[in-house]
């Protein structure tokens, strides 16, 4: 009888470990994935921005946008563009116009580097911002799709772009994220009982969605986080 209670002891307390698990479970799973899903999103909309001033930049210089991250980075990295510069001063009292008819001013075209015209664009931003600037997360991951098209107006074609990160890019090798390989031995096992696939769960994916920059059908280069 006693040895009955004993086991009877035990097999309750297992099975309200199991019961906590359980419960914390459905309140851990969501959250993780919120988090990761949020901070992925983050790095993604850092670049996509950088990625719309490069667009920028290269449709003001060559009048069409880019459709292949791998040219844009390059560009982005190694291009250059042209601007023209103001040699000379303009008098007090007198007006660009008036200086360069008067000789005291006058247009030179210089080149410089895309980089550099970009970063002008934004003052927060730095060299290491256009390191893989192609990838969606890390430079072993997916890369960003670059659709691009044209928009009929009653003179000329308006070039349009669009980039569609589906959600699939965005949550790739979370667990991997949420479980390194260098992760200690009791993190792995915590992982594994409370996180182990994640990425895979319908019922979470559902509430989130791809992100996407720039339209086909009209003459916006807005993000839908925007």
């Amino acid at each position: 009888m006693k040895a009955a209670k004993i086991l009877f002891r035990i097999a309750l307390v297992l099975v309200v470990i199991v019961l906590a698990i359980m419960v914390m479970r459905s309140i851990m799973r969501p959250e993780k994935f919120r988090t990761v899903y949020e901070e992925r999103c983050a790095i993604i909309k850092e670049k996509l921005i950088t990625i719309r001033d490069v667009q920028a930049v290269y449709k003001n210089e060559y009048k069409k946008y880019f459709n292949d991250a791998d040219s844009l980075a390059e560009f982005a990295t190694e291009g250059t563009v042209n601007i023209d510069k103001n040699v000379g001063e303009i008098p007090e009292g007198m007006n660009e116009k008036d200086a360069i008819k008067a000789g005291l001013l006058r247009k030179e075209t210089v080149k410089i580097s895309a980089m550099e015209k970009v970063m002008e664009m934004d003052a927060s931003r730095k060299p290491e911002n256009f390191k893989h600037l192609q990838y969606v997360l890390g430079a072993d991951g997916p890369k960003f799709s670059i659709q691009t098209g044209s928009i009929a107006s009653k003179t000329y074609e308006i070039p349009v772009y669009m980039i569609v990160v589906p959600l699939d890019d965005i949550l790739t090798d979370m667990d991997k994220a949420i479980t390194p390989d260098d992760a200690s031995a009791f993190t792995k096992f915590f992982n594994k009982i409370f996180y182990n696939g994640l990425s895979e769960e319908t019922q979470y994916r559902s509430q989130y969605k791809d992100m996407v920059m720039g339209s086909l059908t009209e003459a916006s280069t807005s993000g839908n986080w925007e």
